[in-house]
């Protein structure tokens, strides 16, 4: 990445590199509200795909279902993408098992640890979080004008700092500072790979790879379904060629979801 830095408006805009789309530009502010804001402002500006929102911290950094999500000062790597993807609303979640595939395989080749996958948006080791994706969009109809996905790794908190007991930063799994330069440029390294595959091949291929990283394959899940508010209880078996959960259930039928917040009970 260039490391030629514009000031304008109180960010930083660095403007350079070799990725294909993600990551040709990147502004870095210092603080802000929320990067999925930001890019959402960038999006409606027509600003192009693959632009980068980075922050040193976030005021009202938030999660899925309006959770707060815990953004101090440089303990975490705080971004937001600006895509613009040719696919209908009804297969929007597909971007979300883009970047949870690539961020998950940067994680591993970074740490050399075993993440996964904890469907829909999280990523997970030995069952405690250090990642978590939030994907909204601008769209109307069933036509999507553009996609904001929001990452959230947490690399240099300690364990004291840390607002969940399940969770976890790359600082205690390696037992070191992490530094954020060269940790973003990496990972937007591989997702850039990974949104290049998803453009010229199709959601099959990241879906296949998505299904070996998954780490509820054979464990009982509670989902709570947001479109329905209906609770479902099953064993995770596999997910579809659309990206959805399929769950067997008690009865032995299998239901595919499409939507929905997990909870592991074994």
């Amino acid at each position: 990445m260039d490391e030629g830095i514009i000031r304008i408006f109180g960010r930083h805009e660095l403007k350079g590199g070799h990725s294909q789309i993600v990551g040709r530009k990147i502004y870095k502010y210092d603080t802000v509200g929320s990067t999925n804001d930001i890019a959402f402002m960038y999006g409606a500006k027509k600003e192009k795909e693959g632009a980068v929102i980075w922050a040193r911290s976030q005021a009202k950094g938030r999660g899925r279902l309006g959770r707060n999500w815990i953004s101090h000062k440089d303990k975490g790597l705080y971004f937001s993408l600006l895509l613009r993807p040719e696919i209908t609303v009804q297969n929007a979640s597909t971007i979300t098992l883009v970047a949870a595939v690539a961020v998950t395989n940067f994680l591993r080749k970074f740490s050399g640890l075993e993440f996964l996958i904890k469907w829909p948006n999280d990523i997970v080791i030995k069952d405690t979080k250090i990642c978590g994706i939030l994907t909204e969009m601008d769209a109307e109809a069933v036509k999507i004008k553009f996609m904001v996905v929001g990452i959230g790794i947490n690399t240099n908190f300690r364990q004291s700092e840390l607002p969940v007991k399940e969770s976890t930063s790359l600082k205690i799994l390696l037992q070191k500072e992490i530094p954020h330069d060269t940790l973003l440029n990496a990972c937007l390294k591989e997702i850039d790979t990974y949104y290049s595959l998803f453009k010229s091949k199709g959601y099959k291929t990241i879906i296949d790879e998505a299904r070996h990283l998954s780490g509820l394959w054979g464990r009982q899940v509670r989902v709570s379904q947001l479109n329905t508010n209906e609770i479902i209880e099953g064993i995770a078996t596999d997910f579809d060629d659309s990206g959805a959960l399929v769950l067997r259930l008690h009865n032995g039928f299998l239901k595919h979801i499409n939507c929905g917040d997990v909870k592991l009970l074994r």
